[in-house]
């Protein structure tokens, strides 16, 4: 394929609290009459600088559009590494739970407020992940969905975790996790997926491993990942991925997927350089990230792969 290799010039885009993408099946009615059956899954991008990153939940919450919230509670906590759910990988949070059918405003993961039982370890050991109100908003995802009366739903939320978490000026090592959720109606998504020739890593990769970047539209010009936890100003707030995916090499040829993509036309780039979502790299003294990108616009269908190989 012909690719073409730049240095992007825009920097990402201011982030949102909260990003989301997709609402639930079925017709919107209001108030329907019924029951109707909710499964939702948890997936996770890469984060570089952790090897686990533990979330543990007590239940969910969800807010239907005329009435008052409904709390699902588990019987035991629930807990996950967020990390091994990358590259299309998930783990059920609920699994064909009854709800009344009808219209929703929201959905909140109700976070467990015992001590210490959210955390990440890095190479230097286990540090406190501090979710701030957590124990009281939880991770809410914020728009609105149906339950179809007779029907199911199936939704995945997706941790954004390389825009989500930092180590805080004069915190560290303690983690801060100010969470970046996107979530996607399951029956409206497809699969990006590829590899690379050898050719292609040469220019910027020299030896190292590439990561996928997926832009929402066509023709967009790459750009870093940028974190306002961290302080600073984005230079150029107009761009940002939706999702990244970390390359795995497997008989000599890196190969990467990217799951939970809602239909529609998107960019793809990779670049080898290394990301610090603390760092505007447009901004001196930083060094731009080097990126190839995919020559045409890639266009995603419902329960369809779309192959990118660079």
């Amino acid at each position: 394929m012909n690719n073409i290799p730049i240095r992007r010039a825009a920097i990402g885009a201011a982030l949102a609290a909260l990003l989301l993408a997709g609402c639930g099946g079925g017709d919107s009615m209001g108030a329907a009459s019924g029951s109707s059956t909710l499964s939702l899954s948890l997936t996770d991008g890469p984060l570089s600088t952790a090897t686990k990153v533990w979330l543990q939940f007590t239940g969910v919450e969800i807010k239907p559009a005329n009435g008052t919230a409904q709390v699902i509670t588990f019987a035991t906590p629930k807990g996950y590494d967020l990390l091994p759910l990358r590259n299309g990988n998930a783990a059920m949070l609920l699994n064909d739970t009854t709800v009344a059918a009808g219209d929703y405003e929201w959905i909140r993961l109700i976070v467990d407020p015992a001590a210490n039982t959210s955390y990440v370890e890095d190479g230097s050991g286990r540090h406190y992940l501090r979710i701030p109100s957590g124990a009281e908003t939880g991770l809410k995802l914020v728009r609105g969905f149906t339950m179809p009366a007779g029907g199911r739903a199936d939704f995945t939320v997706d941790f954004v975790l390389d825009k989500s978490i930092i180590t805080p000026p004069g915190q560290a090592p303690d983690y801060m996790m100010k969470p970046v959720l996107r979530i996607t109606d399951n029956m409206q998504v497809g699969v990006i997926a590829g590899s690379f020739a050898s050719q292609s890593l040469l220019p910027v990769c020299n030896g190292k491993a590439p990561t996928v970047y997926l832009y929402q539209g066509a023709n967009v010009v790459p750009d870093d990942i940028f974190n306002p936890l961290a302080g600073g100003t984005d230079t150029a707030p107009n761009v940002d991925p939706l999702v990244t995916a970390s390359a795995s090499l497997s008989n000599g040829v890196y190969t990467y997927r990217v799951g939970y993509v809602p239909v529609g036309t998107y960019t793809v780039a990779f670049t080898c350089d290394n990301d610090d979502p603390a760092v505007d790299e447009n901004a001196p003294p930083a060094t731009p990230l080097a990126f190839i990108v995919y020559a045409q616009p890639v266009t995603v269908t419902v329960g369809q792969t779309s192959t990118v190989n660079f």
